[in-house]
């Protein structure tokens, strides 16, 4: 669904850093995004990548500055911010004796999501799921793990979709999906983000940012 110009999202970072205990990620960290903007984030294994992707979902807390997120022209709270996030990254699990739509459905209902089954079947369409949506997630290849995550993200409709290495385990047919389904939340006025150490990935998109920079 797209959303008005007064209401897009704006994601607003400013002088984060993040440390633990003496080791230095990052630190002087400030950018903004506004609905409709993708960013690349980049940099080496270690670097600090993920760690920037849990702040901007909310999950985390820098060691300093701040992340807002702005929703219908309203800055959430921090408890609420990230209920407005999709994070799909390598640590964040789905259940594996759950089908993909027993998952959904899990989801869906702890958020009390309108239209619950209607939005779970063409969620996991979207994906490519939707022959599978039945089946235990136990018996999945790993691409089609990554696959009832990435549905598990986009299952709310979040303003801000924040993709960690999202071509992970996927084969070109999964790579081409991810694209569309970027190219889709831009399109409706979702802020995305990508952490990914693939170069043209990265170059795809207009705005890059290389962590490694920010030590």
């Amino acid at each position: 669904m797209t959303r008005s110009p007064d209401a897009l999202p704006v994601l607003d970072v400013r002088g984060v850093a993040r440390r633990f205990g003496r080791r230095l990620l990052f630190r002087d960290l400030s950018f903004s995004l506004s609905g409709g903007e993708c960013l690349a984030v980049t940099g080496v294994n270690g670097s600090g990548k993920s760690t920037l992707l849990r702040i901007l979902a909310g999950v985390m807390s820098p060691s300093e500055g701040t992340v807002s997120l702005r929703v219908n022209g309203t800055d959430l709270t921090q408890e609420a911010h990230p209920l407005h996030a999709g994070l799909v990254a390598p640590y964040v699990n789905v259940y594996a004796g759950f089908s993909p739509r027993e998952n959904l459905r899990f989801i869906a209902r702890a958020r009390r999501l309108a239209n619950e089954e209607q939005r779970i079947e063409e969620t996991l369409a979207s994906v490519g799921l939707a022959r599978r949506m039945h089946d235990r997630v136990s018996t999945f290849s790993s691409g089609m793990v990554q696959r009832v995550k990435l549905a598990a993200a986009l299952l709310s409709d979040p303003p801000l979709l924040l993709l960690d290495e999202p071509n992970e385990h996927l084969d070109e047919e999964g790579r081409r999906m991810i694209s569309a389904v970027i190219e889709a939340r831009l399109q409706a006025g979702a802020i995305m983000v990508v952490a990914t150490n693939d170069e043209r990935e990265a170059k795809r998109y207009a705005r890059t940012l290389c962590v490694e920079e920010y030590r």
